[in-house]
């Protein structure tokens, strides 16, 4: 009898793969998160927090400490379309701003009270199915190990070692599409509205900038490599040239503050299709491709994606149904949650990062302002 035998196995522990742990706890789970990096760490993201984000802290009990972390409120929205006027709408929803590293060590020192047992730091390179359990193998550095378990949740983000050992279908896809990512002290602008996300757009980009705490500002940006020539801090610079909303924000020496600044980036992502069950392991967050943009904010819709998954295994257990049916099941819940909204989301995309598209756009939404509450609306699932 193996003694250190597990439920589930997640391996991940960013917001998807520590939500996913704490919920199937809850429900009367033995879970392991394993973690290839020592928190807090950087990553990519436009660090805003949605209503759904608040709703599920709130589910999970966590609201009261969570605004112990001093999060930025954040109550209006606007959209720049490079020149003068804008669009504005308040935030039907509450939301707030804070730096990721930060939020995840929270959430990561929510399951540690919980008494989930946490794998950190060491990274999954082998998973090995046999007849009783499923075996991982896990480098820690100076020495591996071996996990234990029924089933393997994969929350890793948008690309692992592991989608090409298990030959998902998209790691030879090429996007073309890069996301950029630093932080600006608050010194570093003319002005900065703290209560507001704001959404700058030239060719090829398209930039949010929200205040994540009381001196800090995240600067976050998509660009199509097929639009745009240069490094992320030449991209700044270009966008400051087609947006005059944009250069107004910053200080006069806003490039030679940005050379000097660490950059977290991430390329080539890839926003199409993802297998969401392969090799009898179930897919959660980025890695099953809840993951765009426009939809608001994918930490809601990573925290949502691991409530989905925490219900479908309890209907599992409850039901006693086979491992087909709940892969079916699982696939068939999470398209009715989120293939409409990403869709919205990724056709939103494609037209404010083309400057023929968006004016035209941005000219419709002008005579008819409440579309803009609507397109929310339609990305908040």
């Amino acid at each position: 009898m193996i003694m250190d035998k597990f439920d589930f196995a997640i391996v991940g522990g960013g917001p998807a793969g520590t939500t996913a742990a704490l919920y199937l706890h809850d429900r009367g789970f033995k879970v392991c998160v394993i973690e290839k990096k020592i928190f807090p760490r950087e990553s990519l993201c436009g660090e805003f927090l949605s209503g759904e984000v608040i709703n599920t802290l709130k589910n999970l009990n966590l609201f009261n400490s969570f605004l112990k972390l001093n999060p930025n409120q954040i109550t209006k929205f606007k959209f720049y379309n490079g020149h003068n006027s804008f669009l504005e709408t308040k935030l039907k929803f509450p939301a707030y701003g804070i730096k990721r590293g930060i939020f995840d060590n929270f959430l990561l020192d929510a399951v540690k009270k919980k008494g989930i047992a946490v794998l950190q730091p060491g990274e999954v390179k082998e998973i090995i199915h046999d007849r009783e359990f499923i075996t991982l193998v896990i480098d820690k550095g100076q020495s591996s190990q071996e996990i234990f378990c029924d089933k393997v949740i994969a929350a890793y983000g948008r690309q692992n070692i592991l989608d090409k050992k298990l030959n998902r279908s998209f790691t030879n896809h090429k996007s073309f599409l890069n996301g950029v990512k630093f932080h600006l002290d608050k010194s570093s602008f003319n002005v900065l509205e703290k209560d507001t996300i704001q959404i700058f757009t030239s060719n090829g980009i398209y930039c949010g900038i929200n205040s994540v705490g009381e001196n800090k500002a995240t600067v976050c940006f998509l660009e199509n490599r097929r639009e745009v020539q240069g490094n992320p801090r030449d991209q700044i610079k270009a966008l400051m040239d087609g947006n005059k909303n944009f250069k107004k924000l910053f200080c006069e020496n806003i490039i030679g503050i940005i050379n000097d600044l660490p950059i977290y980036g991430t390329g080539n992502i890839y926003f199409g299709k993802r297998e969401l069950v392969k090799n009898g392991i179930y897919f959660i967050g980025d890695s099953s491709a809840v993951i765009a943009p426009l939809t608001g904010d994918g930490i809601g819709l990573a925290m949502q994606n691991a409530k989905l998954i925490s219900e479908i295994f309890e209907k599992q257990k409850s039901d006693g149904i086979d491992s087909l049916q709940t892969g079916r099941l699982y696939t068939r819940e999470w398209e009715k949650l989120f293939k409409k909204r990403i869709f919205i989301a990724k056709s939103i995309q494609n037209i404010i990062m083309n400057n023929h598209y968006r004016k035209i756009s941005y000219s419709i939404i002008k005579m008819f302002p409440n579309l803009i509450e609507n397109i929310i609306s339609a990305t908040r699932g």
